[in-house]
């Protein structure tokens, strides 16, 4: 019987040894392709390392890509490497080596402004005159005319337009975003998207991914416009080795070519890193495909002032605001905050309904109202929401809300709503104003101007 209970305990410590092992996680690459300029880094990232092992990286071709001994990639010239990344544990571990991936590295060369070619100039053959010929068009009245002297100055050249030199050249970060569930609205002036995504970020200042999941608003309007505003918080190290928070607002204008130009604000509890707060930045988005894409944010090393905080906008409450449109009961959830040297920013999750006369519908997914307070200034609000439901005349329609304003001892905004219901069409175009009460849960008003 003790030789039978030893044998069943033996088997059973030998089950329990084996399945921590089975279950534990792989080491693997947070990004497998990436794209950068000639002279640009990034580092590698790479998700569920294991303590007790030494990550290796080696470059098929280093005159392309080089890759450092930290997993810092730099592109040296126009081309491709692969890097392998390779994973190899410490003595007295069963399988030493394992190959964790490969990253397909493709560098590009700085986009630089070609010179307009100026036309080439010869010199205009000589003219002999001739008395039944004239020299010269005539240059007023006809009938008293004089023969005009050829000018003797030679053409000026064009000049070359010298290239704007790019003062974003200092990499802050890099960050790897993976899209995830994507909303939209089809309006009658503006098509709007609202992309959910996770982000891995690395770089020499800061290493580490998003709290949860950030969300990118993107509006496309009808008369060419292109806006995109995306809002996160990555939680990770700084460069020396503490835990901290960033949270990143980055606001986005299409440029010319159709390329976006984003504008990162950044609010952060690291000490080391609190000089981001008003740092002149600006992110530059590579798409990597199939839902993938990199964006690097760069700074203005010869910035010499300090970018201030943006001034808060009050709502216009000049006007009435009799013709109550819409209202949206408010479910809130729990909140994330970074307190930095600037300011603060909060992210208040919540989930959102309607059951009112003109629209009955519930949130598509949880949503986020991101609150910004800056030193001396009043505490701005910026909630955005899809919700799906319908219409008064019982047919299915979408509304995308932007309730964006303040909280100055009470919440007061200023709407934006883009709908694809066409009865409600004139509401994207209408002057809106946004108020609350808490009877019984926090309701949002939406009304229109007289």
């Amino acid at each position: 019987m003790k030789k039978f209970l030893c044998l069943a305990l033996s088997a059973m410590l030998i089950v329990v040894n084996a399945y921590p092992a089975a279950a534990a996680k792989k080491a693997s690459l947070t990004f497998k392709k990436v794209t950068l300029q000639v002279g640009k880094k990034k580092k590698i990232s790479i998700r569920n390392k294991n303590k007790k092992a030494v990550y290796t990286f080696q470059s098929s071709a280093k005159k392309t890509a080089a890759v450092s001994k930290k997993g810092v990639i730099t592109a040296k010239k126009q081309g491709k490497a692969k890097i392998t990344v390779s994973e190899r544990l410490k003595k007295g571990a069963k399988k030493k080596n394992r190959k964790v991936g490969v990253i397909v590295v493709t560098c590009t060369q700085k986009k630089i402004q070609k010179p307009t070619e100026s036309p080439s100039v010869t010199a205009a053959p000589a003219v002999t005159a001739s008395p039944s010929v004239p020299t010269a068009a005539p240059q007023g009245p006809i009938d008293s005319q004089e023969p005009t002297a050829p000018s003797t100055e030679s053409p000026k050249p064009m000049e070359t337009p010298v290239p704007t030199p790019d003062l974003y050249t200092k990499s802050v970060m890099s960050l790897h975003v993976t899209d995830q569930e994507r909303y939209s609205v089809d309006g009658n002036t503006c098509h709007v998207d609202m992309q959910y995504f996770t982000a891995d970020a690395s770089g020499d200042y800061f290493s580490g991914s998003t709290k949860g999941k950030g969300t990118t608003v993107i509006k496309q309007y009808k008369d060419g416009r292109e806006q995109s505003c995306a809002r996160y918080i990555l939680s990770g190290t700084d460069a020396d080795g503490k835990k901290c928070s960033l949270f990143i607002e980055d606001n986005g204008t299409a440029a010319a070519g159709g390329n976006m130009v984003m504008k990162p604000t950044v609010i952060t509890d690291s000490e080391t890193l609190s000089w981001l707060e008003t740092a002149d930045l600006q992110g530059r988005i590579t798409e990597d495909g199939n839902g993938e894409k990199t964006i690097d944010i760069l700074w203005n090393e010869s910035q010499t002032e300090p970018v201030p905080p943006r001034e808060v906008v009050r709502p216009d409450e000049s006007q009435s605001y009799p013709n109550e449109i819409f209202t949206f009961t408010i479910d809130i959830g729990s909140t994330s905050s970074v307190k930095g040297t600037a300011g603060n920013a909060s992210m208040i999750q919540f989930r959102a309904s309607s059951d009112c006369a003109n629209f009955k519908g519930t949130i598509v997914a949880d949503s986020v109202d991101t609150r910004l307070k800056y030193n001396g200034q009043i505490e701005t609000l910026s909630a955005r929401y899809i919700l799906t439901g319908e219409g008064a005349d019982g047919n299915p329609c979408s509304i995308y809300v932007e309730n964006n304003g303040i909280d100055d001892n009470g919440m007061v905004t200023e709407p934006l709503i883009i709908t694809d219901n066409p009865a409600f069409a004139w509401v994207e175009s209408a002057k809106l104003h946004g108020t609350v009460s808490w009877s019984p849960k926090l309701t949002i008003h939406v009304s229109a101007a007289e």
